[in-house]
């Protein structure tokens, strides 16, 4: 009887723990997007309320990466995740703190698949000689990681929107 008892117990500790290291991928995409979407809904009004008090005008994307063609460029590139494109850019907080930027006379190339999703949104939207101002929801940049620099220096917490204003030299 104390046998049975003993192997009962551990049957029952070894299911319950099982099932609490149970790893779902689908039901942590499901969270995963959850989030997205929650901290996207804020992005918006954020984004969207510092628009309207600048009085700027703005187009929306399907994905909700808010721009400002200037000027349209040239061309008919087809973009993809390999197209090399040279860009002259810089990125600000919405505050108007400059992050990064390109040295004024010198493009900088990347392959737009290894770029921020806010780029890969945006760039599209124009063509070689276009310049574009791009209001980018934190998610499509660096979502809730804050942003250190090589000192350890924060110098932009999570969840921060930016605004790229960017100028597409060459699409290769």
């Amino acid at each position: 009887m104390k046998n049975l008892l003993l192997f009962s117990f551990l049957a029952i500790v070894l299911v319950t723990s099982c099932k609490k290291d149970n790893y779902d991928p689908l039901e942590q995409q499901r969270e995963e997007e959850r989030k997205f979407n929650e901290q996207l809904a804020k992005d918006t009004v954020i984004i969207s309320n510092f628009l309207k008090q600048k009085e700027l005008s703005y187009q929306r994307s399907k994905e909700g990466v808010y721009y400002e063609v200037l000027e349209p460029g040239a061309g008919s590139v087809v973009y993809n995740a390999s197209t090399k494109i040279q860009v002259k850019f810089r990125a600000l907080l919405l505050d108007g703190t400059v992050i990064d930027e390109s040295a004024k006379d010198t493009p900088v190339t990347y392959t737009l698949g290894d770029l921020i999703a806010g780029f890969q949104i945006g760039v599209p939207l124009i063509q070689p000689g276009g310049k574009i101002i791009l209001y980018i929801p934190s998610g499509y940049v660096f979502g809730a990681r804050a942003i250190v620099d090589n000192s350890g220096k924060q110098i932009a917490p999570a969840n921060s929107n930016f605004i790229f204003e960017l100028e597409l030299v060459q699409a290769i």
